[in-house]
């Protein structure tokens, strides 16, 4: 049967009441405004009046009339018996005795609500569904729980639970054959070729193609990242993303990604028709960017943990281990400097004179004269040895960053000694992703795409090759890049600045200054925003998928009249309402 994908329980609440309305639920739907407060005066008998309260209350809510009058809950007829004043609501009983009296009141209900029946509004729901199910991922349950409430909404009368489970298949089975063959008709027919064949386990290889794509090295480290990369390449190679879908909503895409990613690769290949095409290109299209997002994330955990981290922890620990050289050199060099300083600057001593004049000369006293830098240089080597004082002096030029440089010199000098583990990388990285930036991450990606070119250069790379980007040669690189001693003049220590580099991208990327095109997780958040073009594709879809008018004005007046309405109705029964006082000016 066509309803059986219902649950019991939507089967079981469709034009039926499965629970006891709630209080919002009564006041909603039972709550008898003032026209149909009017009808209802003019039947005869607390019985019949009470009855046509219940059927405007009951079509309104379930958008069906019931039969049987005992099947309304004793809430709701509570309800409507107190706002009639039926003393003895009890009587509803008697109701059901005349059935042309309920088909009579169904009549007038029908007239006063203004009520359609299904097929007047089989075309309006048609759009409706089709609208769903084309800009959302709404499963047939969940389509045909909306339809209910559209109908409702709409004053519709509900049909048969099988009449209304078919236009749900149907209308849905069209809309998503209709995404399928879109995509395909886009697709050309030698990628179709190509896609197919990512399904079958190549001679040798141990999983499909697809199945490799899809899975994420997780592998920390520079040939980790080389196959992030390659993985990347590979998917990238197909071009799905150059496929135009922009007649398909992107959720529709992710659904048909979804599965792609998801189910395995025979399964896959047992899709019929249209479908099989077009899931492997929405897979493909998704793996565009879950590929750059992975291998972004591994890029992102070897700087941090592998390559950064550990060059730190590498030069703590040299700097741990060098510190009873420093030490030894540092208490050598305080020795020298407090010699300097007990010597005074001048010293005083007696002229030599003849010993006829020796008397006189005593009486006159000693001669005062400035010590000698020969005789300061004896006093310093008698406490420390001229030779020790030069090598502790070297020892503390080697140990202890001169004026002016940043704490990172140490580390990332270490770091520069790691090259080899970027080295097989660093030009995918460069050339494969398609990167983008903000206006201060720009420099960051001119750099990383001039990266490779620099390499090329080898031992001959200068500073002209890299003047475009000198400012990111900022700190403690400007001396490993520029004052390598072992480099001539105007050459540049190329591992220094691959590293340079690379620091100044694992930063960006992590304050969104860079990112890459395409990407979801590091990609630029603003491509989260719908484009104009896109908008204006799928603008008359989407709005009926939500029913808002394209002039968001109309929905604000609407809103506003409601809200209107509903205050204005409220204040017209505060004074009969038993349940309510109003004393001070304060609703109780």
């Amino acid at each position: 049967m066509s309803f059986q994908y219902l649950s019991e329980e939507q089967r079981a609440r469709y034009r039926r009441f499965l629970t006891d309305p709630s209080p919002e639920d009564l006041e909603r739907f039972f709550y008898l405004d003032a026209d149909a407060l009017v009808e209802v005066a003019k039947k005869r008998g607390p019985h019949n009046r009470l009855g046509w309260g219940l059927k405007w209350g009951t079509v309104r809510m379930l958008g069906t009339f019931l039969a049987d009058p005992g099947d309304v809950p004793h809430v709701a007829v509570d309800y409507v018996a107190e706002q009639l004043g039926v003393a003895d609501p009890s009587c509803i009983k008697h109701y059901a005795e005349r059935l042309p009296t309920q088909h009579e009141h169904a009549r007038e209900i029908r007239e006063l609500l203004e009520l359609r029946e299904f097929a007047e509004a089989e075309a309006e729901l048609r759009v409706f569904v089709a609208s769903r199910a084309e800009q959302t991922r709404d499963s047939r349950r969940e389509l045909f729980d909306r339809a209910v409430v559209w109908l409702i909404e709409n004053r519709v009368l509900l049909p048969g639970i099988t009449t209304l489970a078919a236009l749900v298949t149907s209308v849905r089975a069209e809309r998503l054959a209709a995404v399928n063959e879109h995509l395909v008709e886009q697709t050309p027919v030698e990628m179709r070729r190509e896609l197919l064949e990512t399904l079958v386990v190549p001679t040798g290889k141990k999983v499909s193609p697809l199945e490799w794509m899809r899975t994420a090295v997780s592998v920390v480290s520079g040939a980790g990242m080389k196959e992030a990369l390659n993985r990347s390449v590979a998917v990238w190679a197909f071009g799905a993303g150059a496929v135009d879908a922009g007649g398909v909503a992107p959720v529709k895409l992710t659904e048909l990604a979804a599965y792609g990613m998801s189910a395995k690769a025979p399964k896959i290949g047992q899709l019929k028709g249209s479908r099989r095409v077009a899931t492997l290109l929405a897979t493909m299209r998704n793996l565009e960017g879950v590929s750059v997002d992975d291998a972004l994330l591994l890029f992102d955990l070897l700087m941090s943990t592998k390559l950064l981290a550990r060059a730190s922890r590498d030069e703590k620990n040299a700097k741990l281990k060098s510190l009873p050289k420093l030490r030894k050199a540092a208490l050598q060099a305080e020795s020298a400097l407090r010699a300097v300083l007990d010597t005074p600057m001048t010293q005083q001593e007696q002229p030599p004179q003849p010993d006829d004049q020796a008397e006189e000369s005593a009486e006159s006293g000693p001669v005062v004269r400035e010590t000698t830098a020969s005789e300061m240089i004896a006093r310093i080597a008698s406490v420390v040895p001229i030779e020790q004082l030069e090598a502790a002096l070297a020892v503390i030029k080697e140990l202890v960053p001169p004026a002016g440089e940043d704490e990172d010199l140490a580390w990332r000098a270490e770091l520069t000694n790691r090259f080899a583990s970027v080295r097989g990388f660093v030009e995918l990285l460069a050339d494969t992703i398609p990167w983008g930036g903000t206006d201060a991450g720009a420099g960051v990606v001119a750099a990383l795409r001039g990266l490779p070119r620099v390499l090329a250069y080898g031992k001959h790379a200068g500073v002209q090759h890299i003047a475009a980007h000198k400012d990111l040669v900022a700190g403690s690189w400007r001396r490993l890049v520029y004052d390598n001693p072992e480099l001539g003049e105007r050459l540049i220590d190329r591992h220094a600045y691959t590293f340079c580099v690379l620091e100044a991208l694992w930063s960006a990327l992590r304050s969104k200054d860079v990112y890459a095109v395409g990407a979801d997780k590091s990609g630029d958040p603003r491509a989260k925003l719908i484009p104009d073009a896109l908008w204006s594709v799928h603008a008359p879809s989407i709005l009926t998928a939500l029913g808002l008018p394209a002039d968001p004005a109309e929905h604000l007046r609407k809103l506003s009249g409601d809200l209107d309405g509903i205050y204005r109705e409220l204040a017209d029964s505060l004074e009969a309402n038993p349940a309510i006082t109003i004393k001070d000016g304060r609703l109780s």
